[in-house]
């Protein structure tokens, strides 16, 4: 059944683990306010599920940098600026960026982040005194982690960092990106919809306790394709229902499209290629979903995957123009990331 992927790997079980870090040590660790800390350690904000083999998944969450100037473009001299596409593994990449590969690193980030207010709200906005001051040696601070993008966008009401680049302010967008390489992953229609369901983020691709109780993964997915048609809200959830194809437009649009397909060997790949060989996705450093791990995009039915193509039709044309994967009834799965593909 799996045409566009390798087959998949055996599934490890899963235990539940939370940081045993004490808050002030965590606090002075991070160098955040205890109170900051102390909302990492609590309500389930550090639960992970750790794979056999260390795969980390994700649970339930809720002034100028004096650097930051952009030099000219060398291409394949660090020239990369990240244009976060939600739910496509841009926590996973900044964290590398920002913190390095390691467990220690995924703690730091998923604390920074809750002390923001989560991954799907902005309750504060870091200085760029805090966020120099944890970034490790020769790293980047993208996305979500950069304390300029964590304001709400008053085109969107999105973050702004995960709203598409051509709603940003034109200084701001001129001040991340530059003349950079502006890269993103790009993702499955179906894949990626089924992850909105097994991630179970209300704010962030939504919250579908009454399928989850059952993981009647078509049935959520069916829903959640009416909904967007009916209310015509592009921007809900925090922009996740956004067309991946929107972060391919104006001028500072993808231009280093990364297969999700083949993540992380492919992101990896492309930090080969740009000059950053110290940054390493392992797979200890992934962050994913983790619930009802027996569903994947063949649970689709043809109404389904009929509204999927309706509401996502330029992110397919852009998976046969970038990838070559022109077949929409395509059923794959992310085989490198453990927990990813289904026992079946």
């Amino acid at each position: 059944r799996l045409k566009c992927c390798r087959p998949c790997p055996p599934a490890s079980p899963a235990g539940a683990m939370r940081s045993r870090a004490s808050v002030a040590a965590l606090a002075a660790l991070l160098g955040l306010p205890q109170s900051a800390a102390g909302s990492a350690l609590s309500d389930g904000a550090l639960a992970r599920d750790v794979g056999d083999d260390g795969s980390v998944g994700l649970l339930q969450m809720q002034a100028d940098r004096p650097d930051q100037a952009l030099p000219g473009r060398v291409p394949g001299k660090r020239d990369l600026a990240l244009a976060h596409v939600p739910y496509n593994f841009g926590h996973t990449i900044e964290n590398v960026g920002m913190f390095g590969s390691g467990p220690l690193s995924a703690v730091k980030m998923v604390a920074y982040v809750t002390s923001l207010g989560g991954f799907s709200t902005v309750g504060r906005q870091a200085s760029w005194e805090e966020a120099n001051r944890l970034v490790q040696e020769n790293g980047e601070v993208w996305g979500h982690l950069n304390p300029d993008l964590q304001v709400q966008s008053e085109a969107t009401g999105c973050p702004m960092y995960y709203t598409p680049q051509k709603y940003w302010p034109a200084e701001l967008a001129r001040k991340y990106f530059g003349n950079k390489a502006v890269f993103g992953m790009l993702r499955d229609p179906y894949e990626r919809l089924v992850a909105f369901f097994r991630g179970n983020i209300q704010g962030y691709g939504g919250s579908y306790p009454e399928f989850i109780k059952t993981c009647d993964v078509n049935s959520a997915v069916k829903q959640m394709m009416k909904d967007f048609i009916e209310k015509n809200d592009t921007f809900a959830q925090g922009c996740t229902f956004v067309p991946q194809a929107e972060y391919f437009d104006g001028p500072y649009g993808i231009s280093v499209p990364v297969d999700n397909r083949a993540f992380p060997a492919s992101m990896n790949e492309v930090f080969e290629e740009h000059g950053y060989p110290d940054f390493h996705i392992r797979t200890p450093d992934i962050l994913h979903v983790s619930l009802c791990p027996d569903v994947w995009a063949a649970d689709l039915d043809s109404e389904t995957r009929s509204l999927v193509r309706k509401v996502y039709a330029r992110d397919f044309e852009l998976l046969c123009k970038h990838f070559g994967y022109c077949d929409q009834e395509e059923n794959c799965c992310i085989w490198q990331v453990p927990g990813m593909c289904p026992p079946k």
